[in-house]
C-alpha cells in the first residue's frame, strides 16, 4: 500500500546527545507517532506556532516546557 504524500517538506540532518536521541525516541513511541521524524515535525511544528501542520501528536497533552 503506498503511503499518502505528505506534501512538500525539507530535511535537516543534525547531530545531538545520544542521552536526548533517547529521551526523543522515548517519546515519540510514548506518544504513538508512526516515527521519530514525524514526532520532530510534529514539535517543531508546534514550537514554531503552527499546530496546523502537526500530523501526528495530541497538541492537548504534549507538554511544551522542561
Amino acid at each position: 500500500m503506498a503511503m499518502q504524500s505528505k506534501g512538500s517538506r525539507r530535511m535537516y540532518a543534525t547531530r545531538i546527545p545520544v542521552e536526548v536521541g533517547d529521551l526523543i525516541e522515548r517519546r515519540a513511541l510514548e506518544a504513538g507517532c508512526t516515527s521519530t521524524s514525524q514526532y520532530l515535525a510534529d514539535l517543531l511544528a508546534v514550537v514554531h506556532g503552527r499546530p496546523d501542520l502537526v500530523r501526528e501528536l495530541n497538541q492537548e497533552v504534549m507538554p511544551l516546557t522542561a
